[in-house]
């Protein structure tokens, strides 16, 4: 049975956007899914995301992927980075990029200076990058240059915002389809 943790963005919480709906329809196609939640309250701070990740993620298998969006991705990979562990499948990331990012619509409260991503990519089998032209809080750019830091493959659309409920974005088809394909495999 495959493991995923769902990491929503710095946007609301788990209740917004395509999150609950993405981890119903994984869990009736057989899949056991985490669906992390940090309070608004505590959600601009890297720190605090990853103290709640500790309390609230647990990764026994390496059959595990993560599914993460926009600062729940900085999160999810300084989270990744913390843990003792061999190796897990892969991460998807949705708008995500790295600590230093410049074309991003507010700046990051990072306690460390930087991200080892040699070392996350020591437990990380695969990454997975989607991002679109027209995202006003995170530039396309900067998941590209995520992706490539991981040596991930990043698919960049044209339309799509920073899929969120505003752009359009209750239900995620295309990326469960995609992530059921490759989990597949």
């Amino acid at each position: 049975m495959t493991d995923i943790i769902i990491v929503h963005s710095k946007f609301g919480d788990s209740t917004n956007h395509w999150y609950k709906w993405l981890a119903n329809n994984l869990i009736l196609e057989g899949y056991d899914v985490t669906l992390f939640n940090v309070p608004q309250e505590k959600n601009g701070d890297i720190s605090k995301w990853v103290s709640e990740m500790k309390k609230q993620i647990y990764i026994d298998k390496k059959d595990t992927y993560f599914v993460t969006h926009g600062f729940g991705t900085i999160a999810s990979l300084e989270f990744i980075e913390s843990l003792e562990i061999k190796k897990i499948e892969g991460l998807f990331s949705i708008s995500g990029f790295k600590e230093d990012a410049q074309e991003i619509d507010v700046p990051l409260q990072m306690q460390h200076e930087t991200i080892n991503y040699d070392k996350i990519k020591e437990k990380v089998n695969a990454f997975y990058g989607l991002c679109a032209k027209d995202d006003q809080h995170v530039s396309y750019k900067e998941t590209k240059r995520l992706m490539d830091a991981l040596d991930g493959k990043c698919k960049i659309t044209d339309f799509g915002g920073h899929f969120l409920e505003d752009d359009g974005f209750t239900t995620f088809t295309i990326l469960q389809s995609k992530m059921m394909g490759i989990m597949s495999k």
